[in-house]
């Protein structure tokens, strides 16, 4: 099976890792795999996650690499507007003879529909939805032309079953749709992480063994809501607890973020870790693991967390509900409800609180959100679609 994925870009966001675990696996069944980024910020990912390996990539308009019949290719587009980029694809297109076109997201999926027509395939279309809502401004702008391209992909993959009730609320009508949860990879994800790298990554940052190391995991966006996590710990302090905060990940609101914990007083309780290629031995060093998402479809981060047998506290939004038994696998709270926070993160200050519903979310992933079922059900319901289009070819 030939298989073409269309990215923003080659970055380290959730989409972006899912795309490489599905291309990994599809590779390792012998699949050809290709994955096109529309924009060249290749430099935010270390490409050695990929099966699909990169060589040393030129500063061209078009950068490639090979290794056997997989690659990666990625652009200087990504323009709605650019159609230089549409037409770059569509040579990608005409090169690579995808029999099916993956595009995470509106955006891709909007380049690819285009790409295809203008390169004459028929290759089935599909797109993986990890959007959890309408965010910008512009993209209520261009919610009409995705509904309209929506409307005209062979089959759309949802994340969350409440995802798929949300978009299809707000106009979005695909011939085909399926869920297929997000799944983690349990061989890299796993307790031993904890062994591994707990004591030396606190020792590092300069955690002591008595400090009470809250974290959170995710690009510094709007969406994040990192300001919940700086009010939790200012209450918290003042209540006695020794809590800090460890933010893993780097974007646009880093630097007011950080000037909000400095206003706040409690700048020197927060240690900025920056963007990681690895966030296990980051991840290792938390108590307990926090989202304070106001948006979000289906958090690959909150299932890595809880596979490492970390209890984690998330807002209730996306498929918050379906990978949280409150008071069993970690606690849900009302988004913006800060209050609510903070009593769940007083009641997880007691270690062996921590360590019973760590051991219970990491079983739970286990037995739930298992990579490698949920790889199986993408081949299973691609290979589906690949093998209808050649009935109709006969």
């Amino acid at each position: 099976m030939r298989v073409m994925f269309v990215l923003n870009c080659l970055g380290t966001g959730g989409a972006e890792r899912h795309t490489y675990q599905l291309a990994n696996a599809l590779a390792a069944h012998g699949d050809i795999c290709t994955i096109v980024g529309l924009t060249s910020s290749y430099s935010t990912v270390d490409l050695s996650q990929l099966s699909i390996k990169t060589a040393h990539l030129s500063q061209s308009s078009i950068k490639k690499a090979h290794l056997s019949q997989s690659s990666v290719e990625m652009l200087d587009g990504n323009r709605i507007y650019d159609i230089g980029t549409a037409f770059s694809v569509s040579r990608m297109i005409r090169t690579h003879a995808p029999e099916v076109i993956v595009a995470a997201d509106e955006r891709p999926l909007l380049f690819a529909t285009i790409s295809r027509r203008l390169a004459g395939s028929n290759a089935k279309l599909v797109s993986i939805l990890h959007n959890p809502d309408i965010q910008t401004a512009r993209e209520r702008v261009f919610h009409p032309i995705y509904r309209y391209v929506v409307a005209r992909v062979d089959a759309m993959i949802y994340v969350a079953q409440d995802q798929r009730k949300l978009w299809e609320d707000r106009g979005y009508s695909p011939p085909t749709s399926i869920i297929i949860r997000n799944g983690v990879d349990l061989r890299r994800f796993s307790t031993h992480s904890i062994t591994e790298w707990r004591d030396r990554t606190r020792s590092m940052l300069g955690f002591g063994p008595g400090d009470y190391v809250i974290g959170l995991c995710a690009h510094f966006r709007p969406q994040k809501n990192h300001r919940q996590l700086i009010d939790a710990i200012r209450i918290l302090r003042s209540r006695g607890h020794p809590a800090k905060a460890l933010l893993v990940g780097s974007g646009p609101t880093q630097a007011s973020i950080e000037q909000y914990a400095s206003e706040n007083g409690v700048l020197e309780h927060i240690v900025f870790a920056g963007l990681q290629q690895d966030v296990r031995p980051y991840t290792s060093a938390f108590d307990v693991g926090v989202l304070c998402s106001i948006t979000e479809a289906a958090s690959l981060v909150a299932l890595e967390m809880m596979a490492m047998g970390l209890p984690v506290i998330l807002s209730n939004v996306g498929n918050a509900a379906e990978m949280v038994l409150p008071g069993e696998t970690g606690f849900l709270f009302p988004t913006g409800d800060t209050i609510s926070l903070v009593n769940f993160l007083e009641t997880l200050s007691d270690p062996l609180k921590r360590e019973t519903i760590g051991r219970a979310a990491s079983q739970f992933v286990a037995a739930n959100f298992d990579a490698d079922r949920m790889l199986y059900n993408y081949r299973d319901f691609l290979t589906g679609l690949l093998v209808e289009n050649r009935r109709c070819d006969l």
